[in-house]
Parts: structure tokens; C-alpha cells; sequence
């Protein structure tokens, strides 16, 4: 399938009120098939629990400062981002005054590899815009090398580390940072 006929198959849309449910659904998904592989399973339980409820993502749907992307193909709600006006982490060697966060950004496994991806980052790198972002950052694990590569792939550098908080434990998180 080349990147033409997908696209014309996929809705991208901002998030409403009544995606909640689906979002969580598929945030708690792609969080697990990402990495519960590598990671104790009791640390993966705590952080969908914490991270990915329904109350949770309505709440972050409604969030002026939180740009909610989906991309659904028909019913099925197969990717999301979320854009967030947050600074970069003071760990950065970089410091940029207009960047955002690329805080949440998950592709469905099925899609994998199928140029969904791409199209996200299009419509990520769109809302960063609208919030009159020069910038885009993300924080991501370490151990994470299929990640590490697409984000390398689009333009992004490391720019410095960052500690997660992961169930029970901190994690070290690269910093990446692309100019839009």
C-alpha cells in the first residue's frame, strides 16, 4: 500500500469528549505491546493505570494546552499524538524558548511500517505550529531502537537525557529535539 492510498483510507482528526474511551483503549495497548517485552509487568500495570484511564484522557482531550491527534481507519481508531505546551527539560544542552512536547505518540502495531507514522508526525508537527512552536521535543526510553531510528528518520537530534518515572522505578530518557 503506498502512502497515497492510505492516506485517502485515514481520518486524522483532533480528539473530542466522546474519544476517551477508545483513546485509552488503544493508549493502554500500544503502551503494553511497546514494552512490557522488556520491562516487569507489575511497572507496566502501574503505568497504564496511572497514565491511561478514560477519566485521565478526557481530561487531557479537554486540556487547552494538550492537542489530542487521532487517526482512525473506518471505525478503528489505529494511531494517536498528543502535542503539549510544555518547555524543554532543563537537562537539554539545547534551550529553545518556543518548543513543545511531543508527549504521547503511538501507532498501532498492526500498522507498523505502512507510513502511519509519517502522516502522524504531519499532523503532530501541524498543531506544534498552531501553538506557535519554532520547535518540537519528546522524551524517550533509552532502549527503545525502532523508536530511536523513525524519530532519527524525521529529523529529530538528541539534545540531552531526562528522567522518566515508571511504576516503581525512574528510567533515563533521551531528549530529542527537531526544528519545525
Amino acid at each position: 500500500m503506498n502512502d497515497f492510498s492510505l492516506t485517502e483510507t485515514l481520518t486524522v482528526r483532533r480528539a473530542q469528549a466522546d474519544d476517551a474511551s477508545a483513546l485509552a483503549q488503544l493508549a493502554r495497548q500500544t503502551f503494553i505491546d511497546t514494552y512490557s517485552d522488556l520491562n516487569d509487568p507489575e511497572d507496566v500495570r502501574l503505568h497504564c493505570e496511572k497514565n491511561f484511564s478514560i477519566a485521565q484522557q478526557a481530561d487531557e482531550i479537554n486540556n487547552p494546552d494538550y492537542a489530542v491527534i487521532l487517526i482512525w481507519q473506518q471505525q478503528e481508531l489505529i494511531a494517536f499524538a498528543q502535542v503539549v505546551r510544555r518547555p524543554l527539560p532543563d537537562s537539554a544542552e539545547v534551550q529553545v524558548q518556543d518548543a513543545v512536547a511531543l508527549f504521547r505518540y503511538y501507532v498501532n502495531k498492526e500498522w507498523h511500517g505502512k507510513g502511519v507514522a509519517q502522516f502522524l508526525m504531519q499532523a503532530a508537527e501541524q498543531a506544534a505550529r498552531e501553538f506557535a512552536a519554532t520547535h518540537l521535543w519528546l522524551g524517550m526510553w533509552e532502549h527503545n531502537a525502532r523508536a530511536l531510528a523513525f524519530y532519527q528518520k524525521v529529523g529529530f537530534a538528541h539534545v540531552g537525557w531526562m528522567d522518566y518515572h515508571f511504576g516503581s522505578k525512574v528510567e533515563r530518557d533521551y531528549v530529542l529535539l527537531k526544528r519545525l
